[in-house]
């Protein structure tokens, strides 16, 4: 008779532990799955930044080969467009260019080009921008 209300207890004791655990592995489940979702938001955030600035680099580069195709390029020019909206997206990328002569005796016959393209995503405004050197256009 002793040893079968001592079953008993145990018996107990080994419910409340088994709901214990499981309450302990939600938990942890919980937790993971939680860490995990935080993960993957930010890994799509990232790269929604890196296209951003992928595209941005594209037109850029675009932008750039016609000027190289031209050859040459005055001073003092001065030029902004709006550049085609990428995809689905409302991402509008601007795009800017301005010219100057360089005055030094090395650098007679050759214009400073500094081109931009910005662009906004979400409530950030982004820029990239490249400086080049071209030959000056002949006046004749």
């Amino acid at each position: 008779m002793f040893s079968k209300n001592r079953t008993r207890v145990s018996d107990r004791g080994r419910r409340g532990s088994l709901l214990v655990e499981v309450l302990l592995s939600v938990v942890i489940l919980s937790t993971a799955l939680t860490l995990m979702i935080q993960s993957m938001t930010a890994s799509l955030r990232a790269i929604q930044y890196g296209a951003g600035y992928t595209t941005a680099l594209i037109l850029l580069d675009n932008q750039m080969c016609e000027l190289l195709r031209k050859g040459a390029i005055q001073a003092g020019l001065r030029e902004t467009k709006e550049l085609a909206k990428a995809g689905d997206s409302l991402i509008t990328y601007r795009y800017s260019l301005q010219t100057a002569s360089l005055d030094d005796a090395a650098g007679k016959g050759i214009n400073q080009v500094d081109a931009t393209v910005a662009w906004r995503s979400g409530k950030k405004d982004n820029a990239i921008g490249l400086t080049t050197l071209l030959f000056a256009a002949s006046n004749e």
